[in-house]
């Protein structure tokens, strides 16, 4: 674990956007994102959607020369709090590398980003049949909102 670096996505470096499509598309193809091939059209694109889109952190974890993880979030605004907040969209970790604390130090570092910030929150989303990731984010302080909420989807 001591040779992982965790750094911000440049998107002007070749690097990090193949990293960026890569890793997604390890995700979803894993159990955990639905066992789903990314189209390559999709793959190339990603990269150059998030490098446009305004409120986006993408976070990359590195071993040595090889990009192992990612974390992608986007800033939304509180209207309970009049203050921004970052939502987890994507957290993973390449298979070969889980449980070498990998995916904390993605979140340690999404927490130090947003409280240098003054956010005033992390939301994220997260299967009920992914008990691994819930016991880490049970750790870093994440809990189920009182009342429940669900996350509901209409797809377009």
């Amino acid at each position: 674990m001591n040779n992982i670096e965790i750094i911000e996505c440049d998107f002007s470096h070749p690097d990090h956007l193949k990293a960026v499509g890569e890793l997604t598309a390890a995700y979803m193809n894993d159990p955990m994102g639905g066992h789903i091939r990314m189209d390559d059209k999709i793959k190339s694109e990603l990269p150059i959607v998030l490098a446009k889109h305004p409120a986006k952190l993408v976070l990359l974890a590195k071993a040595g020369n090889n990009y192992v993880g990612i974390c992608t979030a986007f800033i939304g605004i509180s209207t309970f709090y009049a203050r921004p907040f970052f939502n987890v969209h994507d957290i993973a970790v390449l298979s070969e590398y889980r449980g070498r604390g990998i995916g904390q130090k993605l979140l340690e570092k999404v927490i130090d980003i947003a409280r240098k910030h003054n956010y005033c929150k992390i939301t994220l989303e997260v299967r009920h049949d992914n008990v691994v990731a819930q016991k880490l984010y049970q750790k870093l302080g994440f809990a189920n909102s009182e009342p429940p909420m669900y996350f509901w989807t209409k797809w377009l």
